[in-house]
C-alpha cells in the first residue's frame, strides 16, 4: 500500500511539473543525454561514453535494406533470427536463450518512446516497420540501464523517424515486388499560424510462402502492416503519436515445424498505441525535461502444435474421439503509463550533473487463452481420469501437474499490475581537455520483486585528434516478464515462477578509434560480460517445467568496423565480430545440466556495404552479410544428429534510378545468388534448419514534394 501511495504520489508531481512547463524541444534521440552529459563535443560521436552505432538511414536505403530488423542485421555483433512462428530475435553479442525466445532483452524506443511490453518482453512487431519512413537509428551496445532501465540489458537502440527528427520533408513512395509484395507510404508535413504538424503513414502486405523441397511443404507467411504517426509542435508543446497493427500468418507453427494442421488457419495479431506528452523548460541556468506517455499493447494470436491424427491417437487410448489437433488461441491486452523529469545542473567547477526521475504503472487490462488439448480433456475429465489406460495417457496429472492443478482458461495470473518507480543521476567530470570521466547510478523498485541497482563508469582520452580511447563499465538488469513470473502452467506452456529475480549483467569494454583523415575511420572494441541470475527454463523432473534463475554465464569477444567515405561517389562500411558465449543447457527428465558454447549462434560475421555512386542521377548498391556454421548443441537426444546451420553469404543488389532531385527509382534484389539460406529450427524439429527466402524482389518509386 504504501509503495501504491509513493508512485501516485510522484505521479501527481511530475505531471505538475510537465502542465507547468513552457518550452519544448525534441526528446527524440538517445544521444542527446549522452553527448549532452559527456564533452560538449556532441557533434562527434566517437567522444561519448558509450559504444555506439548512428545507422543513416538514406545510406541503408541506397544499399537495398527495406526494414529495422534488415538494418540491425548489418550491424557488429547482432544476429537476426526468427522465431518459429515468425518473430523476429534480435540477438547481441551471442548472449541468447535457445528455447525461451520470447524475450529479446533489448530496449527498442521509437522516436524516443520506449516500446514496453511487460507480458513477453519482446518487441519484434516492430522490425518490420519501413526504412523510408525513418532518418537514422542510434544503438549502443552493451548495458543501458543507468538510463533507461530494466531491458537496456544486452543493447539499447532508438528509431528516429522523418516525424519525429521534425523533418520538414513531404514524400510518398510505392512498391510491388516478389510474394505479391505491396507497399504504399510517405510523409505529409504542414505549418497552421504557430502550429507544426507533422505526419507519416503506411501499409504493405504480401502472401510470402517459402517451399522446403526437403520436405515438400510450405509456411504460411502472409502479411498485413500498417502505421500511422502524428506530431504536433507549438510554441514549446510538443505532442507525439503512433498506432502500428500486424497481421502475420502460421510461419512454421508453434515448435518449429512446418504447418501441422492447415485446415486450423491461425493469424498473429500486434497492435500497439502510444502518445507522448514533453517539454523542456530553463530553470535559471538549469535545463528541465518532462515527459508523459501511454502505451496499449495487444495480443490476439494462435498457432498450431501437434497434427489431427497426433492428437487423435493419443486421445483414443482413453476412448475419446479428439479431431480438432492441439492448437491454441491466446489474447491480451498491455497498458503503460509513465512519466519522468530529468534536470541538468549548470557546469559546478569540472562536473555535468543530470539528475533524473519516474515512474510507471503497468496493468494487464484483458487475459483470454484456449487450448483444444485442455478443453478436451475438461469435456472428458471422468471418463479420462477412470479409464484403464489413464497411466499411458501422455496429458495425465503426473505429467501435466501445473494443468492438473489449475485448469484455468487465463495464460495469466489474474489482476495482474507492476508499479515501477526510479531515480538516476550521472557526472561528467571533465578532468582535463582531454580526458573525461563518466559516472551513473540508477536505482529501480519493483512493486512485485523490491528493489534494483545499476551502475555505469566510464573514462574517454583523446590522445590526439584522431585517436579515441576509452575504457567502459556498466551493470543492467532485466525485469521478469509476466510471462516468466505469473504464466498459469498450461499444456506446452510453461509455468511461470513468482520468486525469480532479475537477470543481470556487469559489462567491460575497451574501444579504441582512430581517424587518420575525414574519409577513413577504424573502430575496435574488445567486450567481456558476465551474466548472473540468468533466466532460462527449467524441466528438472520433480518440478513443474518452467522457469528459474540459472548460475553466472559470460560472453566475449571483439568487434571491428571500418567506415570509407572519400567523395560523393563512394560510400563503405565494413564490420566484423568474432564472440563467444556460454551457456546451460536445462536438464531434461533424468539428466543433468551442460555447460557449453551458446548453441546455435554463429561465432563469426562479416558484413559490408557499399554505395557506389558513378554520377548524381544513379548509384548502386551492394549489401554482404556472412555469418559462419552455428554452434551445435550439446541436448543429449539431439548431439548425434546434424542439426547445425551452414555458413552463408547472402548478397543484396540495388539500383537506384533519380530522374530529378525529388524522384527515384530503386530496384532491389535480395540473395541474388539464390544462396539456400537456413536458421536454427526451435528444438530442432527441422534437420538443417527452416528454410528463408530464396531470391526475391521489389521495385520502389518515391517521389519528394
Amino acid at each position: 500500500m504504501k509503495n501504491n501511495i509513493f508512485s501516485n504520489f510522484l505521479i501527481v508531481i511530475m505531471v505538475t511539473v510537465t502542465l507547468q512547463a513552457n518550452d519544448a524541444e525534441d526528446f527524440e534521440s538517445l544521444l542527446e543525454d549522452v553527448s549532452s552529459d559527456a564533452t560538449k563535443k556532441s557533434l562527434n560521436v566517437d567522444y561519448l561514453p558509450s559504444v555506439v552505432t548512428v545507422i543513416d538511414a538514406q545510406m541503408y536505403i541506397d544499399g537495398g535494406i527495406t526494414n529495422l530488423g534488415e538494418a540491425l542485421g548489418m550491424l557488429p555483433g547482432i544476429q537476426i533470427q526468427l522465431s518459429p512462428m515468425g518473430y523476429t530475435m534480435v540477438t547481441v553479442r551471442g548472449l541468447k536463450n535457445p528455447n525461451a525466445y520470447l524475450s529479446d532483452k533489448i530496449k527498442i524506443l521509437v522516436d524516443g518512446v520506449a516500446i514496453n511490453n511487460e507480458i513477453s518482453g519482446s518487441s519484434n512487431f516492430y522490425m518490420d516497420f519501413p526504412m523510408r519512413l525513418v532518418e537514422k537509428i542510434e544503438v549502443l551496445r552493451g548495458p543501458g540501464s543507468t538510463v533507461y532501465g530494466a531491458g537496456a540489458f544486452y543493447a539499447t537502440i532508438n528509431v528516429i523517424t522523418k516525424l519525429g527528427n521534425s523533418q520538414k520533408e513531404n514524400q510518398a513512395f510505392i512498391g510491388i515486388g516478389s510474394y505479391n509484395s505491396k507497399i504504399l507510404g510517405g510523409n505529409l508535413n504542414a505549418q497552421a499560424g504557430d502550429w507544426r504538424i507533422f505526419t507519416d503513414g503506411y501499409y504493405q502486405k504480401n502472401d510470402k510462402s517459402v517451399y522446403d523441397k526437403n520436405y515438400d511443404k510450405s509456411t504460411d507467411e502472409s502479411l498485413k502492416d500498417y502505421s500511422l504517426g502524428f506530431k504536433a509542435k507549438n510554441d514549446g508543446f510538443e505532442f507525439l503519436a503512433r498506432y502500428k497493427r500486424n497481421v502475420s500468418g502460421n510461419f512454421y507453427s508453434f515448435e518449429g515445424e512446418y504447418d501441422l494442421i492447415p485446415e486450423q488457419k491461425k493469424e498473429h495479431i500486434n497492435g500497439y498505441f502510444f502518445t507522448q506528452l514533453s517539454y523542456e523548460t530553463s530553470l535559471n541556468d538549469a535545463k528541465l525535461q518532462t515527459k508523459a506517455n501511454f502505451s496499449h499493447r495487444e495480443l490476439d494470436t494462435g498457432a498450431n502444435i501437434n497434427s489431427v491424427v497426433d492428437i487423435a491417437n493419443k486421445f483414443a487410448l482413453v476412448d475419446v474421439d479428439m479431431q480438432d489437433g492441439f492448437f491454441y488461441h491466446e489474447m491480451s491486452h498491455e497498458q503503460n503509463m509513465e512519466v519522468e523529469s530529468i534536470l541538468t545542473l549548470p557546469q559546478f567547477q569540472s562536473n555535468d550533473i543530470s539528475l533524473g526521475v519516474g515512474a510507471r504503472r503497468v496493468k494487464v487490462e484483458q487475459d483470454e487463452f484456449y487450448s483444444s488439448v485442455e478443453n478436451a480433456i475438461t469435456e472428458n475429465l471422468d471418463a479420462i481420469v477412470n479409464h484403464v489406460n489413464y497411466n499411458d495417457f501422455a496429458y495425465r496429472q503426473n505429467k501435466e501437474t501445473a494443468f492438473w492443478a489449475n485448469p484455468t482458461t487465463k495464460l495469466l495470473k489474474d489482476n495482474l499490475r507492476r508499479d515501477i518507480v526510479y531515480a538516476h543521476a550521472q557526472d561528467l567530470i571533465s578532468v582535463s581537455n582531454y580526458v573525461d570521466v563518466v559516472l551513473g547510478l540508477r536505482a529501480d523498485h519493483y512493486s512485485d520483486f523490491g528493489a534494483q541497482m545499476s551502475k555505469r563508469a566510464a573514462i574517454v582520452y583523446r590522445a590526439t585528434d584522431a585517436t579515441v580511447f576509452k575504457l567502459l563499465y556498466g551493470s543492467a538488469f532485466r525485469a521478469p516478464t509476466f510471462i516468466e513470473a505469473y504464466q498459469n502452467g498450461h499444456i506446452n506452456f510453461r509455468a511461470g515462477d513468482e520468486n525469480i529475480a532479475p537477470e543481470e549483467t556487469d559489462t567491460y569494454e575497451a574501444v579504441a578509434i582512430y581517424s587518420p583523415d575525414f574519409n577513413n575511420k577504424f573502430l575496435l572494441n574488445v567486450f567481456y560480460s558476465q551474466l548472473s541470475n540468468v533466466i532460462d527454463l527449467e524441466e528438472y523432473p520433480d518440478t513443474n517445467p518452467g522457469y528459474r534463475n540459472y548460475k553466472e554465464r559470460y560472453s566475449k569477444g571483439v568487434e571491428f568496423e571500418y567506415f570509407f567515405h572519400p567523395k560523393m561517389r563512394h560510400n563503405f562500411y565494413l564490420n566484423a565480430t568474432y564472440v563467444d558465449a556460454e551457456y546451460t543447457i536445462p536438464p531434461e527428465d533424468g539428466e543433468v545440466s551442460i555447460d557449453q558454447s551458446m548453441p546455435d549462434i554463429s561465432k563469426v560475421m562479416l558484413k559490408a556495404m557499399y554505395i557506389y555512386t558513378p554520377i548524381k542521377k544513379l548509384s548502386f548498391g551492394t549489401a554482404w552479410r556472412y555469418e559462419n556454421e552455428t554452434t551445435a548443441t550439446e541436448l543429449a537426444w539431439v548431439k548425434d544428429r546434424d542439426v547445425t546451420v551452414d555458413a552463408h553469404h547472402i548478397f543484396d543488389e540495388t539500383v537506384t534510378y533519380r530522374f530529378s532531385s525529388s524522384s527515384e527509382l530503386a530496384l532491389i534484389v535480395k540473395n541474388v545468388l539464390d544462396a539456400e539460406i537456413r536458421q536454427p529450427s526451435y528444438y530442432y524439429g527441422l534437420d538443417g534448419g527452416i528454410l528463408r527466402e530464396e531470391r526475391n524482389f521489389f521495385l520502389n518509386f518515391t517521389q519528394r514534394f
